[in-house]
């Protein structure tokens, strides 16, 4: 019972997250104005990857504490579910501590981001705003990855319960005559 709440309780998590990510513009990920591919794409100056490593280097440990801090509230979240004696309100109220612990960290990645902003061209700024979809599936295709190691090996051709069968492969039920 306890892992059915707990599982519960992380897709709550989970979903809850989902309309703050979808709110902002994706960008690549990690220090993308090192890659030389978007460099070149860019034509990002010398002066402004290093404004934007500044940038960066200035918000990192502000990013480590609040990510510490929505950990935390996870983790306080996740205990008061897993209590043998469930209690609403304690319930209600680390929940909208942990809703207040994500919004300053989205909070600070959007301002971190308009600081960004303010480096590029409004033709560079353009350039990345027409490849955030790219981008995102990028991500999407990472995580993705990420969970199905964690879970083991895929599927045979990534075929999830309820899938129709892939082209060729032996049906599920014998068919009758």
């Amino acid at each position: 019972m306890r892992t059915r709440w707990s599982l519960a309780l992380l897709a709550l998590v989970t979903l809850s997250a989902v309309p703050a990510a979808a709110q902002m513009l994706e960008m690549p990920g990690g220090k993308w104005w090192k890659r030389p591919a978007i460099v070149e794409g860019l034509k990002l100056s010398a002066e402004q990857q290093e404004r934007l490593d500044d940038v960066f280097l200035k918000n990192r440990r502000a990013f480590v504490d609040l990510k510490a801090d929505v950990d935390r509230r996870t983790i306080d979240l996740e205990d008061l579910m897993e209590a043998r004696d469930l209690d609403s309100r304690k319930v209600a109220a680390a929940s909208e501590a942990l809703e207040q612990a994500r919004g300053r960290l989205g909070k600070a990645r959007t301002m971190m981001v308009v600081e960004m902003r303010g480096i590029l061209t409004e033709a560079q700024w353009k350039q990345i705003s027409d490849r955030r979809d790219q981008w995102r599936a990028e991500r999407e295709g990472e995580t993705r990855k990420r969970f199905a190691k964690q879970r083991g090996a895929p599927r045979p051709g990534g075929a999830r319960p309820g899938d129709a069968p892939a082209a060729g492969a032996a049906p599920a039920t014998p068919e009758i005559p």
